[in-house]
């Protein structure tokens, strides 16, 4: 398994704290391209350049994950939070989380009513009100000595790895797609290229895709593709008849619908005979870096790959490191064959 995938698993990130991801994956980048600049936004940009006046292609891939915010801390040293992003609050009781202060990370357990306490609506769907974090604080005094208003909170970070290739992680969502924009700079890094390719890891795409907003609207890119995870639909309850047929490990996803541009869908469907894809048709916005892209500097022509992944917004995403190498590929080949 490839040594930066690990450690862009693990570090923390949620939407608007993505500083200390986006340092490292500047220093990673910047060996493949030819400047790497950080906007105002947090947003990385780093970039082959082309000829000048070449066409310019912009490829995201948001770095940012789910998370928590501390938004209060009672008389008893409990602490209550907000999310940032979905979350689906169900999945929460009894999971250790990471709590990131001044003073470094404190791990905390979510806690709730026991369920041999719980009666009549107490059992309806927790709301994030119903749950706190139990970091064995005595009093307010106490857990103020080690946690502030402010302070985020992720998953405790832990990545499983499978022997096929498949791995799952709190944060799999997107890093398998920042990932994905390393290897694909490292497949054109000594090629030709008759366009310049801008490989954008964006901020606070759980937020409503407001990094790659930012960054389109800077660039000013002919051609934009998000790269991003999908659900998978390979698993027991899945419902298969409006969404298709999507499996792990049979390749990147290429999106069909009203966000992608129909020139930009064909051209990266011919490349499919030399790699294996899947087909996923979105009637509506993608709710992807691909929607705001689409509506960036006067209209982008805009793309949607993504990489299979099941159990999307929990605390294990899984997802197939075979599709994401595919993926890169298949955009390596559309800069290649296109321009």
């Amino acid at each position: 398994m490839d040594e930066f995938l690990k450690n862009i698993l693990t570090i923390p990130a949620p939407s608007g704290y993505e500083e200390e991801f986006q340092n490292i994956f500047k220093e990673h980048i910047k060996k493949y391209v030819d400047r790497v600049e950080t906007d105002n936004m947090g947003n990385i940009i780093a970039v082959r350049e082309g000829p000048m006046g070449s066409p310019k292609i912009m490829l995201s891939a948001h770095c940012d994950e789910v998370g928590f915010l501390i938004s209060n801390i009672d008389e008893n040293g409990f602490l209550y939070v907000q999310e940032i992003g979905g979350i689906d609050t169900d999945l929460l009781p009894g999971r250790k989380v990471d709590i990131h202060t001044e003073k470094g990370k404190i791990a905390g357990i979510i806690g709730k009513k026991a369920i041999h306490l719980t009666r009549g609506e107490e059992k309806k769907k927790l709301e994030v009100s119903d749950i706190w974090i139990d970091i064995a604080a005595n009093s307010k005094e106490n857990a103020e000595k080690r946690v502030q208003i402010g302070d985020f909170v992720t998953y405790a970070k832990d990545v499983v790895f499978y022997e096929n290739g498949f791995l799952a992680s709190p944060s799999t969502d997107d890093r398998i797609g920042v990932w994905t924009l390393l290897e694909t700079a490292k497949m054109l890094a000594e090629q030709l290229l008759n366009c310049s390719v801008y490989f954008v890891s964006s901020c606070q795409e759980e937020l409503g895709a407001r990094g790659a907003k930012t960054a389109a609207d800077y660039i000013h890119p002919d051609v934009g593709i998000a790269i991003d995870v999908t659900h998978a639909t390979d698993y027991p309850t899945a419902d298969t008849k409006v969404t298709g047929r999507i499996n792990l490990g049979n390749g990147p996803v290429i999106t069909m619908g009203p966000n992608i541009n129909s020139w930009v869908c064909h051209q990266l469907k011919a490349l499919a005979k030399d790699i294996p894809v899947q087909y996923e048709v979105i009637a509506r916005p993608t709710g992807t870096d691909a929607n705001v892209m689409q509506l960036s500097s006067g209209g982008i022509k805009t793309a949607l790959v993504s990489i299979p992944c099941r159990y999307m917004h929990t605390p294990y995403e899984m997802v197939s490191v075979d599709d994401a190498r595919q993926t890169a590929q298949l955009l390596g080949q559309f800069v290649l064959h296109n321009f």
